[in-house]
C-alpha cells in the first residue's frame, strides 16, 4: 500500500507513524533519528521541511525520497 503524501501537506509525524516510511526517513536523513529533531519538525507539514531541506540536500535526492515515500 502507497503512503499518500496529501501533496506534501502531511505531516512528518504522519510519515514517522509509517514504519517503512520510517525507516527510509531514518536511513536518507539520518539527523531524524534525533528525538530533539523529531520533536522539533514532528507537526511540521512535509512541503514546508523540504523547504528547509533544500539549503543542504541535493533536489535530485529530494525527488528520490519523495518517490520512495510514496511507495513506502
Amino acid at each position: 500500500m502507497a503512503l499518500d503524501l496529501m501533496d506534501n501537506r502531511v505531516t512528518v509525524g504522519q510519515i514517522l507513524s509509517n514504519p517503512r516510511a520510517r525507516a527510509l526517513a531514518f536511513e536518507e536523513v539520518p539527523a531524524l533519528r534525533k528525538p530533539k529533531i523529531q520533536r522539533m519538525v514532528w507537526n511540521m507539514p512535509l512541503w514546508r521541511v523540504l523547504q528547509l531541506a533544500q539549503d543542504w540536500m541535493p533536489a535530485y535526492r529530494i525527488r528520490a525520497l519523495l518517490q520512495k515515500l510514496r511507495e513506502a
